[in-house]
């Protein structure tokens, strides 16, 4: 058996006082390794990334299905004729076009249309909050594209559709102009409009 030993602060070797046994030798190495297993274990478990209470991280989301991502050409791949066959308003013309947004505006009559497109933010997001301005929510689908109409108290609705993780949301208000139909039955056939010529 190896004695243990401790060096004293005089440079002696003096035997230490709780080895005075064969038992108290075992306890000691017994202890000492039952010691270093639990920190082992406690340290693995402290810094794990074992998942077992089955609970999402709070910075991960679910999967959800997301529809065919559609490529739109320049504000929603309609032409400034389309529109103005679509909505019956005469005189709109366009008053800001980029690559996501496109807005038209008829001076005589205040009505205007506009066309976004929202890459990567939620539809039911835009959805929730038209539903707490007020607006009266309706349920559509252009063609597998998933969407809603959102009609306000005026002579206005706008409607959206899911594209990829984003989605695309024409927006419609005749001000002072005489709605043909129904705004929405209007804005609607804008998105389907959109969703075809996007193919």
């Amino acid at each position: 058996m190896t004695e243990v030993t401790g060096v004293t602060h005089l440079g002696r070797a003096q035997r230490h006082p709780a080895l005075d046994s064969v038992g108290s030798t075992t306890v000691w190495k017994r202890a000492t390794i039952i010691g270093a297993v639990a920190a082992v274990t406690l340290a693995a478990g402290c810094s794990g990334s074992d998942d077992t209470d089955g609970g999402a991280s709070p910075t991960t989301e679910p999967d959800s299905a997301q529809t065919e991502e559609l490529f739109v050409g320049e504000c929603g791949s309609l032409t400034d004729e389309e529109l103005t066959s679509i909505t019956g308003v005469r005189g709109l013309a366009s008053s800001s076009k980029n690559a996501v947004r496109c807005r038209w505006d008829a001076v005589d009559t205040g009505a205007y249309a506009m066309f976004t497109w929202y890459r990567g933010s939620p539809i039911d997001r835009e959805r929730t909050v038209a539903g707490q301005m007020g607006r009266e929510i309706g349920v559509i689908d252009a063609d597998g594209h998933p969407g809603f109409t959102a009609r306000g108290s005026d002579a206005s609705c706008e409607a959206g559709v899911e594209s990829g993780d984003g989605f695309l949301h024409w927006s419609l208000n005749y001000v002072y102009a005489a709605p043909p139909r129904d705004s929405c039955d209007v804005v609607e056939d804008l998105v389907r409009a959109t969703v075809e010529n996007a193919r």
